[in-house]
């Protein structure tokens, strides 16, 4: 009877390993449509872009001014000087 048990238990681990190899033989890689590189770039451009949105919409909105204004190098010079000044 014992020996009935061990050749069930051992067909049935014999039986998993074969399930696990045709796993392993039938996994294929996934296909992606963008490439990782692609990814990056388009990640980088999107938060590029939210930024300058960002900024063009706090400095014409709430800060009252020309939203393309913030895009030239006067308001940048301005904030310097507030937090690097001399503090005059």
């Amino acid at each position: 009877m014992t020996k009935d048990i061990e050749n069930q238990s051992s067909n049935r681990e014999q039986i998993r390993k074969k399930k696990e190899e045709r796993k392993k033989r039938n996994r294929r890689k996934p296909i992606r449509i963008f490439p990782i590189w692609l990814r990056i770039v388009f990640v980088t451009i999107i938060f590029a872009a939210s930024i300058l949105a960002g900024a063009m919409f706090g400095y014409g909105v709430v800060g009252d001014g020309e939203p393309k204004d913030v895009l030239g190098k006067g308001p940048w010079l301005k904030i310097y000087d507030i937090i690097y000044g001399d503090g005059d």
